[in-house]
């Protein structure tokens, strides 16, 4: 059969490109790349090729002239790779070890709201040592209905206590302004109650095995003062020590210790206030609320608008990343630094949804996506600039949810609705409180995200022969056993202490017997950084005088410097016959025409697959460190 000529030359293609693919590489090549005959694998590149004894870069990245820019992309990526190994080992002195332990989690509140045992029996309810504990309880069924706490002693029962429950806790430097974290909380609870688990029919006398904690709408109260005052805390100081054998006392003098902080710190240290720093949160202002970070655009009376923070990034050409932590990705479009403005798409990676073309100009906040009074994501170009390598790169900023908060607003924290109270006086943001709009149910309960709420009931039994006594006091040690039992509501807070203490040698391990003597085998890391460009064109390359060892990025042509390579080692300058978006990557330890200077091709048959190249060699740089 004759094969016409149109299909035998697409054969015969093909078949070059299998033979050269079978050819190249042989077994050290790896799976997922091609290494040119007569060039080695980069697994033999040694760690000298990219960086001298002295820590310092001994390797230029070359970019081709005619560059696309997944190539001028791949070469920022292994430039940045270069960075981990970078670096020169020295010994170290004067070293100190920084010993850490997460401590418990703190109790913030602990309230025993039921409790029968002998004390509660004869103090709170006044019971007589003989005849009055006769009736002591044997089981959980027999526990009395009036051992619950009324605010003064173990005698209510549960409606009494229910009624009645309230507790107040204030907690230091939880949030901030402008970076200063001086502003804590004062958190009431105001109503509680149980919902049974176990038993299941519980009639309200004594407490659940198990129980769920509902805090009613309203029950909760978070406040954050933000005005600051300096305030000063008396404090003894010893300024003569005592000595006992002379008959010498110790001297001490009160003296007045200065602090900065809100209304909270001034109770806690019984301080007392010298004047104020700052009378509350501006316009332009950024501060967080229970963790969340604002920027206010605008203060007024008993209201303020703000949007949530997500910070500011550099973009490059084409270069699509989320703005901070949101779900919002900005890709640059195109830039232009003479007219002062940049264009932008945006994607709502939760929704799928995008946005644009969007058109920036230079520090001028722009809407992107709006939804009735709230703007759910403004950006704003901040600063314009040429990159060598990336070209033109923009920076921008971005806020979300900016919308009005005034007193009777809803906002939401770990899916729980709150409602805000907002004091300002169209100046300043004096104070901001919140109460739960939602009821809260569960056990263990999460109050937003930061404090934990547990109900517990622990029950013990004790016999009178175990202990050889007469615990019901009846006049007789029987076979018998009696329970006492108790029941908690403990607020923790979610975030554990963790305490440090640093040690150096000759210092003793705190608990232990043992002393630290010294170190070995310790040094310290000093980083290198580049104070020359480790990226350059093809065309500034000295061939005469080359100065370092070579990384070229893209194909034969793109780079006028592999073309020169791929000629003088009569390589396939072909790339169609490369079939497939192949990587490679090919290692010459003493290149003739770089006056011996060592070579590293990073190229493909497409720039995806000059990029996928890239990737692999910044992995093997990786694992040089």
């Amino acid at each position: 059969m004759k094969i016409p000529r149109k299909d035998s030359m697409k054969i015969f293609a093909l078949l070059l490109g299998v033979m050269f693919l079978l050819s190249i590489g042989g077994a050290s090549a790896g799976p997922n790349y091609i290494v040119p005959t007569g060039l080695k694998d980069i697994s033999n590149v040694p760690k000298s090729f990219f960086v001298r004894p002295d820590g310092t870069p001994n390797v230029k990245i070359v970019v081709g002239s005619y560059a696309k820019a997944e190539d001028v992309a791949s070469a920022a990526d292994i430039a940045a790779a270069l960075g981990s190994i970078l670096y020169e080992e020295e010994e170290a002195k004067n070293i100190a070890v920084k010993l850490r332990k997460a401590g418990e989690t703190d109790v913030v509140l602990e309230q025993v709201i039921y409790r029968y045992d002998y004390e509660t029996m004869t103090v709170d309810h006044g019971l007589p040592y003989n005849g009055g504990l006769v009736n002591w309880s044997k089981s959980y069924d027999e526990l009395p209905a009036d051992y619950w706490f009324n605010g003064a002693s173990y005698a209510g029962n549960y409606s009494t206590w229910a009624g009645s429950f309230s507790a107040q806790f204030k907690v230091r430097d939880r949030d901030s302004v402008n970076g200063n974290e001086f502003y804590g909380w004062d958190i009431e609870i105001n109503e509680l109650s149980l919902l049974p688990v176990d038993p299941a029919d519980w009639d309200g006398s004594a407490p659940p095995r198990q129980a769920d904690i509902e805090i009613p709408s309203r029950g909760i109260v978070v406040s954050v003062d933000y005005t600051l005052y300096n305030y000063t805390v008396k404090k003894s100081e010893v300024v003569r020590e005592a000595y006992p054998e002379w008959g010498v006392p110790e001297e001490t003098v009160v003296v007045n210790e200065s602090r900065v902080g809100n209304a909270i710190d001034v109770e806690l240290d019984n301080g007392t206030i010298v004047d104020t720093i700052s009378q509350g949160i501006q316009a332009g202002d950024e501060f967080t609320l229970l963790g969340t970070k604002y920027h206010v655009f605008s203060v007024g009376s008993g209201s303020f608008t703000a949007g949530e923070v997500l910070g500011t990034d550099w973009f490059a050409q084409n270069e699509s990343k989320l703005l901070g932590n949101s779900r919002w990705e900005v890709t640059l479009i195109g830039a232009d630094p003479l007219q002062e403005e940049a264009i932008v798409t945006v994607k709502d990676t939760k929704t799928g949804e995008l946005y644009g073309p969007v058109f920036l100009k230079l520090g001028k906040p722009e809407d992107v996506v709006v939804s009735g009074d709230t703007v759910e994501l403004q950006l704003k170009l901040e600063a314009l600039s040429e990159n060598l390598i990336l070209g033109k790169i923009a920076q921008i900023s971005g806020y979300a949810n900016i919308k009005t908060y005034s007193s009777g607003a809803y906002v939401e924290y770990n899916d729980q609705r709150w409602i805000i109270s907002v004091d300002s006086d169209g100046k300043y943001i004096k104070g901001i409180s919140m109460t739960n709009e939602d009821e809260l149910i569960g056990n263990p309960l999460d109050i937003l995200g930061i404090y934990t709420i547990k109900y517990s009931f622990d029950m013990k039994s004790l016999n009178e022969k175990d202990v050889n006594f007469d615990i019901n006091r009846d006049g007789e040690i029987t076979d018998t056993s009696y329970v006492a039992a108790r029941a908690t509501i403990t607020v923790l807070d979610n975030h554990p202490k963790i305490q440090e203490l640093v040690v150096s040698v000759g210092d003793r391990i705190p608990g232990t017997d043992y002393v630290i003597s010294g170190v070995t085998d310790v040094k310290n890391i000093v980083l290198k950084t580049p104070t020359q460009p480790i990226t350059i064109l093809d065309r500034d390359v000295d061939l005469t005088n080359p100065t370092s060892n070579y990384i070229l990025v893209g194909s034969n042509k793109a780079n006028i410097l592999t073309s020169m390579i791929f000629g003088h080692y009569h390589l396939p300058v072909d790339f169609r016959v490369w079939f497939g978006e192949y990587p490679v990557l090919g290692y010459i330890p003493h290149c003739d025409l770089l006056n011996g200077r060592g070579v590293i091709i990073v190229a493909g048959s497409t720039p995806k697959a000059t990029r996928e190249a890239a990737t692999i060699l910044m992995q093997y740089i990786a694992g040089l460190s």
